[in-house]
């Protein structure tokens, strides 16, 4: 079942382009399956979606949540702390 993963990264401001799209670069290239869409809660808190095919709920954010701490080492980002905001699983599709 498809699931959308919502992961919050506290103190990565949306004016410090240089810090944050190394990051989101790497998620684009690594894991492009998962389609990482970057927003923010506030001015300092990013949030990445993606999106899973997992068994459950718990499987979509423990692998949204290894996929972004993956990606957070690759652009040394070593102090920066996930958390999963919210996990959703999916129903239907909006293919024809």
């Amino acid at each position: 079942m498809e699931h959308r993963i919502w992961i919050s990264i506290p103190n990565m401001p949306f004016d410090r382009e240089a810090q944050w799209l190394p990051l989101i670069e790497h998620l684009e290239q690594e894991h492009a399956g998962l389609g990482p869409v970057a927003s923010w809660d506030d001015e300092t808190t990013m949030v990445i979606v993606l999106a899973s095919e997992t068994a459950d709920g718990a499987a979509a954010a423990e692998l949204g949540m290894s996929v972004v701490r993956e990606a957070l080492r690759a652009v040394a980002l070593f102090e920066r702390v996930p958390s999963v905001l919210r996990v959703q699983p999916v129903f239907g599709s909006l293919a024809a």
